[in-house]
């Protein structure tokens, strides 16, 4: 996540410059996503620099560090909890960087170890300006508070199943083809809240089309939808042909059993018998 700090005086900038880093403050909590579904490691950058109208006239070495203090203080003030991010899923390539004279901003590339992350888990990472060599740092976004949404269904699955294409419909009987779902790769949920992920939809992920699945803390159920390019135009389903046969959950395993069926354009039937299992 890189951008650019405005011209527009920031709220605790009247005679100097004030630093302060991009989507910076708690209020910016929802911009500041702490990306952990990538099965690699991956490199953040996150950017700080001059939020004033005012500009350094000289190099100022900018240090940073994590304030796990501001976590704490976020906790006692919202519902939604954060645990911190386990020191073994991040790393500073740098802890300290020069802005040099002339320029608004630079970036920290952080290391994320993403495919380490439990997924489940609600963690925050807040990074924080701690020396900027005698210029002010912004009260209110010298922090920015990095976050992930836990999900209990969130994770990194291992496929199984079948695929069958019917010439047909499925009353008929006549089987085109049969496709082994173990050959696709592992799958990875995207979170959207605390009750909703989305994952890939059979082999036809690289299609764009996902399960919405909303989980039931009640009843540990879930539910399941497609998601709108799946029943979108041009996409060769049938309108209304899309059904939902099974949509279980084993909280015990955590294993995820759907079978749906869909119709084509042609009038050929799809059965998709599908259960992801947790790595």
């Amino acid at each position: 996540m890189t951008g650019c700090f405005k011209d527009s005086v920031h709220n605790d900038a009247n005679t100097a410059a004030v630093v302060a880093i991009y989507h910076g403050g708690v209020s910016n909590i929802a911009n500041a996503p702490l990306s952990l579904a990538t099965p690699d490691s991956l490199v953040f950058y996150m950017n700080a620099g001059i939020a004033s109208q005012y500009t350094a006239n000289r190099d100022v070495v900018l240090s940073i560090n994590v304030n796990d203090a501001a976590r704490i203080a976020y906790n006692e003030s919202h519902d939604i909890q954060y645990e911190a991010l386990p020191d073994s899923l991040y790393k500073f390539t740098d802890d300290s960087i020069t802005l040099t004279a002339g320029t608004r901003s630079v970036n920290f590339p952080i290391l994320i170890y993403s495919g380490k992350a439990d997924l489940t888990k609600n963690y925050m990472l807040p990074v924080a300006i701690k020396d900027a060599q005698g210029l002010n740092i912004s009260a209110d976004s010298g922090v920015i508070y990095l976050s992930q949404i836990g999900s209990p269904i969130a994770g990194r699955y291992t496929v199984s199943g079948t695929r069958t294409n019917y010439v047909g419909p499925v009353s008929a009987g006549v089987v085109e083809t049969v496709t082994d779902l173990s050959t696709v790769a592992t799958k990875t949920t995207a979170t959207q809240s605390f009750t909703n992920v989305t994952v890939d939809y059979a082999d036809l992920g690289i299609a764009g089309w996902q399960y919405e699945i909303t989980y039931s803390p009640v009843g540990k159920t879930v539910s399941i939808a497609p998601n709108d390019i799946i029943t979108g135009a041009g996409t060769g389903v049938l309108e209304g042909s899309f059904i939902v046969d099974i949509q279980a959950y084993d909280p015990v395993t955590k294993v995820l059993h759907f079978k749906t069926e869909y119709t084509n354009q042609a009038g050929n039937a799809r059965v998709i018998d599908e259960y992801l299992t947790p790595q």
